[in-house]
């Protein structure tokens, strides 16, 4: 059984996790302002890009989103000739998404243009608080164990 100081030290740990979670997420958006792609079409993207192909059901279940919001988010990725969907010809029903050479080309595109916007001023600062919290979490996860 935890005692009281242990509980403590392991939602100090929780508070910390979340807030490098976020300070890493509003560094990726800043980061993808310049893209132009929403984050959840960025993440698409990459996950496409990691994986090579992907159901729409499939990606719904990796971002914990409905089929429809995918569904969504992908038809504009698809209009943009970004990703293309083929009908897999043994059943009609499962429809595979890729990139496209030109998906390809912006998913390195923006992975060079996030990079970039991570090395301005701003983002130095950003990454200095980041790096702080994850000293902060390495101390209290050493607390816990």
């Amino acid at each position: 059984m935890l005692n009281h100081r242990q509980i403590k030290n392991q939602f100090e740990s929780l508070a910390t996790l979340q807030a490098i979670q976020k300070q890493a997420y509003q560094m990726l958006v800043q980061g993808l302002a310049t893209t132009g792609f929403s984050m959840r079409e960025w993440e698409i993207l990459v996950y496409l890009e990691q994986h090579g192909q992907a159901t729409a059901s499939e990606l719904a279940d990796a971002f914990m989103v409905t089929r429809t919001l995918i569904s969504r988010n992908t038809w504009r990725l698809i209009q943009d000739n970004l990703i293309q969907s083929q009908v897999n010809p043994n059943d009609r029903r499962i429809v595979w998404l890729s990139l496209t050479v030109n998906g390809q080309e912006r998913v390195q595109e923006g992975v060079r243009q996030v990079q970039a916007n991570l090395k301005t001023f701003d983002q130095s600062h950003n990454l200095e608080k980041l790096t702080k919290q994850v000293e902060a979490l390495s101390q209290q996860l050493a607390k816990i164990n």
